[in-house]
């Protein structure tokens, strides 16, 4: 028995959804070449090897499902910051990634969870892209576009690079389906529907909570644009959304209440703003963005389009103005553009004293800590909306018009007339050919961007080892130089090491001074005495051993240290710090490359050292 056509229907779109996830996963494994994506011993970083973000995030995965599994509280620990901790509902802790990964970094480490999950984010999101685009358009080659362009465009290619929070944008397109469902083609039910988004934006409330930020307040837009054009139904359709909305809102609060409240009242809270004063205003997008390459430092590409995708974008937004989707997805792709330009007007490099719309979130709680220039992945969600339908509403004019003119051309021409008019103009199948063309002509000046970064060792498994063979569960370890933003490698040999030790120092967002929040974890006297003393860049002939001595044996003390490592590279400094510390503390345990260590520090009393030399 032959299949019904409902069910031919649903094979194909399985059949091309599994099409598009295949090459949009051989895409994602592309753009990370020659690093496979299960490698265990490389991360992503233009800033060098074990540096910043990809480590507090390899870290941030390997924690909560071991806080789970040991019954540790997920959104505080004092593994890092020893011994006063870090509220890690204040950072994008990733816990909703953390579990998903779970099996692999149980398998593999946390560096391959984090490898995987890179590649996953990328083909999700296009896929996810894909996925939502089907259900407004028919022609599949202009959804696999809009995939292409939301899931591999500027944003998530720099993104990818070093964020992982900030590159799963697999959530948002599905997010703005159910608002579409909920307030526009209200073909399901609503309660349905609400359960499915207050799921959704619970799930990425626990992966980045500003991409939820950005995602209400362009929701709040959209609705407020549907307000505007259609005045007439506002009573009818906001009845009909709301028992769905106020779901969504009680599926949010009883998956995300906790970590919010936790937020606001938890220890090691930040109370007057997480990101640290000038952060904000440094994280914007340039005025000519969309067709000009960003060569300034921070050197961030987001929102970058090339001068064939803008123009082919304007020419379909304007021939399609019509069309109440395009009319909603330019309103909204407008402006997010202007939110992501930030405070001030900046033009080639240049600010300007022009206030802008995101200024007003410069007083507003928890809107302030809002990085515009994030605001470019929202962009991107509806411009790829943009090109979906507007490629597929070309497509089926040309087939109309294609149609009724050879139907016309038949009975007034001659034979080799209709097959020149035919070829040249009627067929159909040769103006799709160039539709295609155009759509791969347009996403060459983004090719460049891929591979997004040359991966490169960071994990130290000789010392790892060594540091799990010889550090007590749950021992303190002090590295130098001192484990903080950009130079957090401990954190990988931490997370390696299934979470054997603490560690006095870290990355992550604390309180600082005046209560905002701060990269870097404060210091005490003694310890940052001593860490000028072994790694400061300008060591004074004749090393002070007395003093060294003191401030070493208050830091022992104070936090309890168990293993002491020296970690810097540098020759003179290296050569100089390991006989200092040998003279206080004997011979070091063990010495390798990436770190020469000093084991059972309680044992070693550095105090006898200032005795001798007192």
């Amino acid at each position: 028995m032959r299949p019904s056509g409902d069910m031919q229907s649903v094979r194909r779109r399985i059949a091309l959804l599994a099409l598009a996830l295949g090459a949009y996963m051989v895409l994602a494994v592309v753009a990370y070449w020659p690093v496979l994506p299960l490698d265990a011993s490389k991360l992503p970083h233009p800033l060098g090897a074990g540096a910043g973000d990809p480590a507090q995030m390899t870290w941030f995965l390997a924690w909560a499902p071991f806080a789970l599994g040991h019954g540790l509280n997920p959104f505080f620990t004092n593994y890092i910051d020893f011994p006063l901790g870090v509220n890690l509902a204040s950072n994008t802790s990733v816990p909703m990634l953390g579990l998903l990964a779970a099996p692999v970094t149980f398998a593999l480490g946390p560096v391959a969870s984090f490898n995987l999950l890179m590649r996953i984010a990328l083909a999700s999101s296009a896929t996810s892209m894909f996925l939502v685009s089907r259900s407004w358009v028919r022609w599949w080659p202009a959804a696999f576009g809009a995939g292409l362009l939301y899931g591999f465009g500027s944003y998530m290619t720099f993104e990818s690079s070093v964020h992982l929070d900030l590159a799963f944008m697999a959530i948002p397109p599905l997010l703005l389906w159910c608002l579409d469902e909920l307030f526009v083609t209200r073909r399901r039910s609503p309660i349905k529907v609400g359960i499915l988004l207050g799921l959704l934006s619970a799930a990425q409330f626990l992966i980045d909570p500003e991409i939820l930020a950005f995602c209400a307040i362009m929701a709040a837009i959209g609705l407020i644009f549907l307000g505007l054009t259609h005045s007439h139904e506002i009573v009818a359709r906001i009845r009909v959304a709301a028992p769905g909305v106020l779901t969504a809102c009680a599926c949010f609060g009883a998956i995300a209440g906790y970590p919010i409240g936790y937020f606001f009242t938890g220890p090691r809270r930040i109370p007057h703003g997480i990101q640290p004063a000038g952060v904000i205003a440094a994280f914007h997008v340039d005025l000519l963005r969309p067709v000009l390459r960003s060569s300034l430092p921070p050197a961030n590409s987001s929102g970058y389009l090339g001068v064939p995708l803008f123009i082919g974008l304007v020419a379909l937004a304007v021939w399609w103005r019509k069309l109440g989707m395009i009319r909603f997805a330019v309103t909204c792709a407008c402006a997010a553009f202007v939110v992501s330009l930030g405070p001030r007007l900046t033009v080639d490099g240049h600010t300007f004293p022009i206030w802008l719309p995101e200024a007003l979130f410069e007083h507003v709680p928890v809107l302030v800590d809002l990085e515009p220039v994030r605001m470019s992945g929202i962009e991107m969600l509806f411009l790829a909306v943009i090109l979906a339908v507007g490629l597929d509403h070309t497509r089926t004019w040309i087939l109309e018009h294609a149609r009724s003119a050879r139907t016309f051309a038949e009975p007034v021409a001659e034979h080799r007339v209709r097959r020149v008019m035919s070829r040249a103009r009627l067929d159909a199948g040769l103006h799709t050919v160039v539709l295609v063309v155009f759509l791969i002509v347009a996403f060459v000046p983004l090719l460049d961007q891929l591979p997004v970064v040359r991966e490169q060792p960071v994990t130290a498994p000789q010392l790892t080892a060594s540091l799990a063979r010889s550090v007590p569960k749950g021992g303190v370890v002090l590295a130098f130089p001192y484990p903080r933003a950009h130079n957090d490698e401990p954190m990988l040999w931490q997370a390696a090491d299934e979470m054997s030790f603490r560690l006095v120092g870290g990355y992550a967002l604390v309180p600082g001074t005046a209560g905002r929040g701060s990269y870097y974890i404060a210091q005490g006297p003694d310890l940052s005495k001593l860490s000028s003393i072994l790694v400061g860049p300008s060591g004074t002939p004749g090393v002070p051993l007395e003093s060294a001595c003191r401030s070493l044996e208050a830091v022992v003390r104070a936090y309890e240290v168990d293993a002491l490592v020296l970690r810097t590279s540098i020759g003179a400094i290296r050569t100089r710090a390991i006989g200092l510390l040998t003279a206080l503390l004997g011979p070091p345990t063990v010495s390798l490359e990436p770190g020469v260590a000093w084991y059972d520090l309680a044992g070693r009393k550095p105090t006898r050292s200032c005795s001798a030399n007192s």
